[in-house]
């Protein structure tokens, strides 16, 4: 993936350095996708009326597959995105498959960290969430790193 922005790059290097897979930045999926991908916008075209998620700021969102998630994975994403309905450059999300308490929370700490280390990264523009997985809980995290050009979100 092209980044525009050091603090991509930066924030990209640190987590690698940390075991997250990079996995495309898909901006819109199809609702019914047969990976169940999924992200928290849905908007609906016309006029066939089909629906699609868009990637979008918020932690509701799968970025792979029930049988991945099952697993011990850690993955992210970078690119276009929308925040509050309005565009951004570079939209992290963060995936954390299957883990017990105690590993999310050194997980955590391990992207406090990594994120500390990086200039330019707004610890405020970031949110995170655990949740119930198949085998245990899931962390889902996203973060602004970079807005539009010209007034953008």
């Amino acid at each position: 993936m092209l980044v525009s922005s050091a603090t991509a790059r930066a924030t990209m290097s640190a987590l690698e350095s940390r075991g997250f897979q990079q996995l495309l930045a898909l901006p819109a999926v199809p609702v019914n996708n047969a990976r169940q991908i999924r992200y928290p916008v849905t908007v609906t075209t016309k006029p066939d009326g089909g629906r699609w998620y868009l990637r979008s700021y918020g932690t509701t969102f799968d970025l792979v597959d029930p049988d991945r998630r099952g697993g011990r994975g850690r993955w992210y994403s970078l690119g276009w995105g929308l925040v509050d309905r309005r565009q951004v450059a570079e939209l992290l999300l963060l995936h954390v498959g299957t883990a017990d308490a105690a590993e999310l929370d050194d997980i955590e700490a391990e992207l406090a960290s990594g994120f500390d280390e990086v200039d330019g990264f707004d610890a405020a523009s970031r949110t995170s969430e655990r949740r119930p997985g198949r085998w245990g809980a899931e962390l889902r995290a996203c973060a602004v790193l970079d807005r539009m050009p010209g007034g953008g979100c």
